[in-house]
């Protein structure tokens, strides 16, 4: 009962924005497999099995909202002024690309960043950004889309307004435990800016989402799992296949065997990689039993060997032998996967 009440709560409180986001690429959406984004800009509707989540959107605008920045505004070096922050957040654009910035501080020392490396950063402003991250998160360094983001929100910036930021910085909060942050300095590079120009231009102007790379499918399908459009998305390369049947000329067959070798290239040096992983890792655990040891912990690193517990898993054989036994015919439940596509090279 409780959890409907508050799914229904929940699942109407999502940011609104006064600019029409159909009309740019998002600085937080620039970093997002393209395909997945022509799909949103062109508005067409998710798939019928799709469930959007909420919790995650809802937890980094509280934390936003409710601690970051009447955090900030409490505690500002002297001096220093909170701008394009809470209510009064601003969203920049250029051409098809726009940003909407967490906050930008102006009136810094220019070693405020020398706790994390960075001596002098320039100017006197610094472009803000928070995120709210999952604590199992691995934080050795930032997530390179919230990188691009940084770059985006920085040229946007520079360009609409008088303040010039050489630098941002990111920071992650613990969603468990809000005192455990995490930040990371990111510089700006007008080369990035540039290209997240061109990459919003080339988004922007499609008309069929086929015609863009499935970069999250490509990336390791890591953000596919969280698609909107994934069957569709697999539908249209599906459909993007040809009949077959037609043979290459030599040209075109010494073109495709040079993008072969490549890739049987590539699938070499990457077998080779987990094999030296692998035997890196035999070498550790003979090591480890030479000495005597499961582990050691030294200063920022160390080496656990563990016993964990085996994946329970359902013995399929016995589950039939059982359904046989009691007369159930399992037909009824089979049903057919979804089609996928398969490239072999060979």
């Amino acid at each position: 009962m409780i959890r409907e009440l508050l799914h229904a709560y929940g699942s109407n409180l999502r940011r609104q924005f006064a600019h029409d986001r159909l009309n740019t690429l998002g600085s937080s959406e620039a970093g997002r497999c393209a395909r997945a984004s022509a799909f949103a800009k062109l508005e067409v509707p998710p798939d019928p099995d799709f469930v959007e989540g909420w919790g995650a959107a809802l937890r980094g605008s509280v934390i936003e909202d409710s601690f970051w920045v009447p955090g900030l505004r409490a505690n500002l070096p002297p001096g220093a002024t909170l701008l394009y922050a809470g209510e009064e957040q601003q969203t920049f654009v250029d051409g098809f690309l726009s940003a909407t910035p967490d906050g930008l501080i102006v009136g810094v020392a220019r070693d405020c960043l020398s706790d994390l490396g960075v001596p002098d950063i320039g100017q006197t402003s610094l472009l803000l950004d928070c995120k709210s991250i999952d604590p199992r998160a691995n934080l050795r360094q930032p997530k390179p889309e919230h990188v691009f983001q940084m770059h985006v929100g920085m040229g946007l910036v520079r360009r609409a307004t008088d303040h010039q930021p050489e630098y941002a910085i990111l920071s992650y909060i613990d969603a468990s435990f809000w005192d455990h942050i995490t930040e990371f300095p990111v510089r700006f590079d007008p080369r990035v800016y540039d290209a997240a120009i061109e990459r919003a231009r080339s988004i922007m102007a499609a008309t069929d989402p086929g015609d863009l790379a499935p970069e999250g499918k490509i990336a390791g399908g890591g953000e596919c799992r969280y698609c909107a459009w994934g069957q569709q998305c697999v539908g249209t390369t599906l459909a993007s296949m040809p009949p077959g049947g037609a043979r290459l000329g030599a040209n075109a067959a010494a073109e495709l065997k040079s993008l072969r070798d490549a890739e049987r290239a590539l699938a070499a040096s990457a077998e080779a990689t987990e094999y030296t992983r692998a035997a890196t890792q035999e070498a550790i655990k003979q090591f480890l039993r030479t000495a005597g040891v499961r582990g050691h912990k030294g200063d920022n690193w160390s080496v656990q060997w563990t016993v964990t517990k085996g994946r329970q898993s359902i013995d399929q054989a016995a589950l039939l032998e059982a359904a046989a036994d009691a007369g159930i015919q399992i037909d009824e439940f089979k049903k057919e996967g979804k089609p996928a596509e398969r490239l072999t090279v060979t």
